[in-house]
């Protein structure tokens, strides 16, 4: 979709996809979330370590499934900004023939997606789901 404008990146304003991407040791993030994810460093040590974690726990668990279980579709739901080992890399490095579809409403992701995964993957489709509740009447 080249029709679709590109969002504010606002440097100067702190965004909770890129302070992950800090606490990831990640490169795509500024000053402003830098210095937030210090202050949330400060006042909950904790949080940047489980924000490792969480990035370990998907590594170990992707790596299992492309690899002992034999799984090669993956679907990475609230994907945030791609970082050091995204599930594409852990998937195909065990599993070659992977799929793995990215999903983030966050149209900021999107953007660092777009430049960061090129020609990662021979398809890529930006577009919009809505859930929807009950059935259909």
């Amino acid at each position: 979709m080249t029709g679709d404008p590109m969002p504010d990146l606002r440097p100067d304003v702190p965004h909770g996809a890129r302070i992950w991407n800090y606490w990831l040791g990640g490169k795509d993030n500024y000053a402003a979330d830098r210095e937030v994810g210090e202050a949330v460093r400060a006042a909950f040590p904790e949080t940047a370590a489980y924000a490792l974690k969480s990035r370990q726990f998907l590594n170990r668990a992707v790596r299992y499934l492309a690899g002992e279980a034999g799984i090669l579709q993956f679907l990475d739901v609230g994907t945030g900004l791609p970082t050091m080992q995204n599930t594409h890399e852990v998937a195909q490095s065990v599993a070659p023939d992977a799929r793995i579809v990215y999903v983030d409403n966050d149209p900021l992701v999107l953007a660092h997606a777009r430049a960061l995964l090129v020609n990662t993957t021979p398809e890529a489709s930006p577009g919009t789901w809505t859930p929807t509740t009950g059935s259909p009447t």
